[in-house]
């Protein structure tokens, strides 16, 4: 009974003593962690990357002692779908400082199958992020028919107006390649048409203005269910039945 005692009483204290370290290496990794993320110095707006993930990555390089790394894992995080650029040095107290940039969305892309993908200010297609939706313009119907530096000159001539940026909330293509704008008031529609052309885009553009310049403050926003402005010096403005 005694020796059975005993075995129970060594097997309790060994139980014991393998808690207590483990309390002891946790603590320890914690206190750890701790002291390296204080010493790992980030610097970056982060809306689409995930900065736990990369503080991570920049954690194994400092952990490894190995700072040739330093370039591969700058390469690694440029090469990130929402990074346009990054660069990690150590400094002489021994902090670690990153800094990099993510790609600035301009406009946002819908297929006709309701796929979508920003353009950023490169005009470079940026995935979509699970952390973060941008607010900008729409872009929606058969883009896929139309060649991304169009969308995208299209998008930065209305982003540039103060005014359309504002009451312009989507542009549609339709099956044509012609495109809708949809205002944020009024009912109507305006049809630009197509927009190959810079030259023929800033004229189509000013005559936008001139709609709301000039005829709506005459005839109101319910009056036309369309504008149309295909045509050389014309605005034509079509009423609601």
């Amino acid at each position: 009974m005694n020796t059975l005692s005993n075995n129970y009483t060594k097997i309790f204290i060994s139980l014991i003593i393998s808690l207590l370290l483990f309390i002891l290496v946790f603590k320890f990794q914690t206190q750890y962690n701790q002291q390296l993320n204080q010493k790992i110095k980030i610097s970056a707006e982060t809306l689409y990357t995930d900065q736990n993930k990369i503080l991570d990555d920049v954690k194994q390089v400092v952990l490894s002692g190995n700072h040739h790394e330093i370039s591969s894992l700058e390469n690694e995080l440029e090469k990130m779908s929402h990074i346009e650029s990054a660069e990690i040095y150590f400094s002489v107290n021994g902090e670690v400082s990153l800094s990099y940039y993510e790609f600035k969305p301009v406009v946002r892309v819908f297929n006709s199958e309701n796929q979508s993908y920003y353009l950023d200010h490169n005009c470079k297609r940026i995935p979509l992020s699970e952390k973060y939706t941008a607010d900008l313009i729409l872009f929606t119907g058969f883009t896929e028919n139309i060649q991304d530096h169009l969308i995208f000159n299209l998008a930065k001539k209305i982003i540039s107006n103060k005014f359309l940026s504002n009451q312009v909330s989507e542009v549609f293509i339709n099956e044509l390649s012609e495109a809708f704008f949809i205002p944020v008031i009024g009912n109507h529609k305006i049809k630009l048409g197509s927009f190959n052309s810079l030259e023929s885009l800033e004229v189509k553009i000013k005559k936008i203005m001139t709609f709301y310049d000039k005829i709506i403050p005459k005839h109101g926003w319910e009056k036309y269910s369309e504008i149309n402005l295909e045509y050389q010096n014309q605005i034509i403005c079509l009423k609601n039945d």
